[in-house]
């Protein structure tokens, strides 16, 4: 069985990732597309870190992890959550990891989650025309002048590149593997961790108690399949399968979804609300998920406002009263959406509509039945044709 929810979102920012730039120079990513011109990027790293970030998940603190040095690599090493967590069931309680995955090199074999919640760059819908603000810290310059700090006004000048637009991204939620996670090991210590927590048996629940003081319930099973009997290896391959209930499944990744609605980025001090304004929405039961991040186009059209002034005069002693029309031509932007054949309807947005039409994906499946459903939801700060 496989379920699916994926999100196509358009939100509006500005500047939201720099690069590593050059010195006093701060260059925003970029990236080209097929017309030969140059979008900015909002790298899924950053929403990555945004997200977690704007969500109710308490964060691992830092002596979770581990940093794992190489010979011949130096002084560095690569940071991940420490060995332990995987074999007395405790990596399941940081939704960061279950969301998002890890690699733990120092087990044998290595261990891996691939992420059950996939994200692609927010690339911006109108190209960028290198436009920059030149900028310096001019008074603390001179109050460190006037405090005998320095002898000259020694500025620090830089220039930073911005681009105010429209963005686009596609987040993939895979149901099935949220909160469901195998992790294997040849050392027979490792399995024995999680064998006296379990009071000796094979399978049964782990208590967890998570960073904010909450407890979640955790089924676990361990079972060898992979004997050494007959094998010149030491030992024998054992799996270990953790489970989350559904209902903390359920709750896992509503709020992860509650931290889309209000995803904000404070980037270089400049806080920004990365809230969607337009979202497609599908929900998949034993289908190929679809994206439909290419249906949607970014148009404009010409809005004429008609204004009426009044103007008063007075001729013979007498109060002349005149009505001037003005007409003004703005542009708009309008979000054309090409959803043919999928019966797809649009709505404003809001996080109980939201929130109750991805409930379907939790639909009782022992019959058998297939599904998708797709929904257009969007802020009534913009305009929207389903074509």
């Amino acid at each position: 069985m496989s379920r699916f929810i994926v999100m196509d979102i358009v939100f509006y920012g500005s500047s939201l990732n720099y690069d590593q730039g050059a010195g006093n120079y701060q260059e925003l990513k970029k990236i080209t597309k097929w017309d030969g011109k140059q979008y900015t990027l909002v790298s899924r790293y950053a929403l990555r870190y945004s997200l977690l970030h704007s969500s109710e998940f308490p964060l691992a603190k830092g002596n979770v992890f581990t940093q794992e040095k190489k010979e011949g690599a130096g002084e560095r090493g690569t940071f991940q959550p420490k060995p332990e967590l995987l074999f007395n069931g405790e990596i399941l309680k940081y939704p960061e990891f279950d969301l998002f995955g890890f690699l733990v090199t120092n087990t044998e074999p290595q261990n891996f989650r691939e992420s059950p919640v996939k994200i692609s760059h927010a690339i911006s819908m109108t190209p960028f025309n290198y436009d920059n603000h030149f900028c310096g810290n001019h008074w603390t310059a001179r109050r460190a002048l006037e405090a005998g700090v320095t002898d000259k006004m020694d500025i620090n000048l830089f220039t930073k590149e911005e681009h105010e637009t429209y963005y686009q991204y596609t987040i993939v939620v895979d149901v099935e593997k949220v909160g469901r996670l195998t992790v294997y090991t040849t050392d027979e210590k490792d399995v024995e961790i999680l064998k006296k927590i379990l009071n000796g048996k094979e399978e049964g629940e782990v208590i967890l108690k998570t960073e904010n003081g909450n407890e979640i319930k955790v089924f676990a099973k361990v079972k060898e399949i992979s004997s050494s009997k007959g094998k010149k290896s030491k030992g024998g391959v054992f799996e270990i399968f953790y489970k989350l209930s559904e209902e903390e499944r359920k709750k896992r990744i509503e709020i992860f979804l509650k931290a889309v609605l209000n995803l904000h980025r404070e980037i270089k001090g400049v806080p920004s609300s990365l809230s969607p304004k337009l979202m497609i929405v599908g929900v998949y039961k034993d289908k190929p998920y679809l994206t439909y991040k290419d249906k949607i186009i970014l148009a404009d059209e010409y809005v004429e406002e008609r204004i009426e002034e009044v103007e008063e005069d007075e001729k013979d002693g007498k109060k002349i009263s005149r009505v001037r029309h003005t007409f003004l031509k703005s542009k708009k932007p309008v979000f054309e959406v090409f959803l043919k054949n999928t019966g797809a309807d649009a709505e404003e947005i809001s996080e109980e509509k939201f929130l109750s039409f991805i409930k379907e994906v939790w639909g009782d499946f022992k019959n058998g039945n297939v599904f998708s459903k797709v929904k257009v939801f969007y802020d009534p700060s913009v305009e929207v044709r389903i074509k």
